[in-house]
């Protein structure tokens, strides 16, 4: 058993009457302890919610009956009209001596739920239920089997033109499909403060170096674009990567399938994200000028939000008509799921595309001039395409 990941659930807590919160935490394996944040969203979003540090060290997790005991502190609130994090100084009307600074949590991991118990050094106590919810699993989402020309067809006469993206993906070798989820939360890490602090600045310091790759940090937009680049050159990030053209996505659906496959398919996802940026992205819902506090990452509200990015230093961008959606949520199929139910509609639709068309699509899609060499203008995408053609 492990706790590293991502935990969504409900809380309460009491001091003088039950407040009930929903409730998120993110736990990175660091070192030898799990680390990271516990956020608390009072409900229904009347009082100051609040964020803390949470540590528990593996001497103090049984993985034999899943117990565990860990400590909190570094207990911040959250500013109610953006969801960022604040200063207890923001919120006079909060007493000095009901502010925590340290606290105790023990509970217990069965399965993919934990269970437990929290007290605050000013007797602010409280309990919590809390599922998995990183997505390790096969995508288990409902998807459609289709031709290479009912894909076209259906694309062309279902999609109206630039309110959808699209998102092409190849299978798992061990069968099924991957779920869709940033190349940060692959990585097993779910931190997104800890992200911030010490992985952007090194990310920074050593990009800057390239000429053509000078950001400036303070600028939310530089600070996307930086993240962009780095996501199209193989960094972890928690954006992901969309484009405006179903045959761009169908292209990076089948690029890396050897030429003699024929088991199995690939995956193309279809997104709505006109009618998600207009009902359910929280960065449409307050100030468009607290989009910084989503680029800087200190947005805390689950969110699965949609960004274009500058395309500073990054000459592939344009040439894959890309977009990127940034996610706070491991389980970025599951949010969308359930999120559509709460509205009536449905957001994602997936296409699964048989393998063995892989060579006709790709020299279809030569035709269009989607090919390697286009994508990734350079020298590694010439002899991508080179190699394509001619072995």
């Amino acid at each position: 058993m492990k706790m590293n990941g991502q935990w969504m659930g409900n809380a309460s807590a009491t001091t003088t009457d039950t407040t009930n919160y929903l409730c998120m935490l993110n736990l990175d394996l660091k070192d030898e302890s799990y680390e990271g944040k516990v956020l608390l969203f009072y409900l229904p979003f009347r009082k100051v919610s609040r964020v803390a540090q949470v540590k528990i060290n593996k001497n103090d997790f049984d993985s034999n009956n899943g117990k565990f005991t860990g400590k909190l502190y570094n207990f911040l609130p959250l500013r109610p009209e953006n969801y960022t994090v604040g200063r207890w100084e923001d919120f006079p009307a909060i007493p000095k001596n009901q502010i925590p600074e340290t606290g105790k949590v023990e509970g217990c991991l069965k399965e993919n739920k934990v269970t437990g118990k929290f007290e605050t050094d000013k007797k602010d106590y409280g309990e919590f239920t809390l599922d998995f919810y990183s997505s390790t699993e096969p995508s288990d989402y409902p998807s459609e089997r289709i031709s290479w020309e009912d894909f076209k067809n259906s694309v062309l006469n279902n999609v109206p033109y630039q309110k959808f993206i699209f998102r092409g993906q190849v299978g798992r070798k061990s069968g099924g499909q991957w779920r869709l989820r940033t190349s940060f939360h692959r990585t097993g890490r779910a931190d997104l403060f800890r992200y911030k602090d010490e992985d952007i600045p090194t990310l920074y310091r050593y990009i800057s170096a390239f000429p053509d790759c000078k950001f400036d940090l303070n600028n939310p937009l530089e600070y996307g674009a930086l993240l962009a680049l780095a996501q199209h050159h193989g960094y972890p990030t928690p954006l992901l990567d969309w484009t405006y053209s179903p045959y761009v996505a169908a292209y990076f659906a089948y690029a890396d399938i050897p030429k003699d496959a024929v088991d199995g398919y690939v995956r193309v996802f279809i997104f709505d994200v006109d009618g998600w940026v207009n009902k359910i992205d929280h960065m449409s819902k307050i100030n468009k000028k607290d989009f910084k506090s989503l680029i800087h990452l200190n947005f805390t509200l689950p969110s699965f939000s949609y960004l274009e990015p500058l395309s500073i230093g990054n000459n592939r961008m344009l040439p894959q008509q890309s977009v990127s959606m940034f996610s706070s949520i491991d389980d970025i199929e599951g949010y969308i799921k359930n999120r559509g139910k709460e509205t009536n509609h449905e957001y994602l639709k997936i296409y699964d595309l048989p393998v063995k068309d892989r060579t006709k699509v790709i020299q279809e899609l030569d035709y269009m001039d989607i090919t390697a060499a286009a994508l990734f203008p350079g020298l590694d995408g010439v002899c991508t395409a080179l190699k394509e053609k001619y072995f």
